[in-house]
């Protein structure tokens, strides 16, 4: 599902993204300092107030998400991992948002189909194309903590 260079890729972005709003941050630190310096109040007060609105929109709406998609693919490429085996069950058509990353929920049986104790809960990354799988289909899995990072038909 994931490989290295999706990696790279990611923390290129990250790097791209936090420069994109570094620059114009330090902007507005140093229009701080200046009238904090020249003891402008009000205008120290309004360029405080956007700078750290400015931070705050910045890191939720543009940061925030490629950062979290990038310790996603550092865990299932890099973290520990664990296989499970079982037959495939169902898959949520609805995308769920789990630690900023946005997967599909669905569940696998390790042992009955009917036996809601042996399902097993996994999210599918929401970014990918949805796999075909059928109903009772077997399929091993690779997860870190309940996040896939790699299938196989078993």
């Amino acid at each position: 599902m994931y490989t290295e260079q999706d990696y790279t890729e990611i923390r290129g972005q990250i790097r791209r993204r936090s420069l994109a709003l570094g620059i114009p941050a330090v902007v507005l630190l140093a229009g701080v300092i200046v009238s904090f310096v020249f003891r402008i109040k009000w205008l120290t007060m309004g360029l405080s107030v956007l700078l750290g609105a400015f931070c705050i929109f910045g890191y939720g709406m543009l940061l925030y998400p490629v950062t979290a998609y990038g310790r996603h693919l550092d865990e299932v490429l890099h973290g520990r991992v664990r296989s499970t085996t079982g037959a495939f069950k169902e898959m949520e058509e609805q995308a769920v948002l789990r630690e900023g990353v946005r997967y599909y929920p669905m569940m696998i049986s390790v042992g009955d189909m009917e036996n809601p104790e042996d399902d097993r809960l996994f999210y599918y990354d929401a970014n990918l194309p949805r796999p075909d799988w059928k109903v009772g289909e077997m399929l091993t899995v690779t997860a870190h903590d309940k996040a896939l990072g790699a299938w196989v038909k078993a």
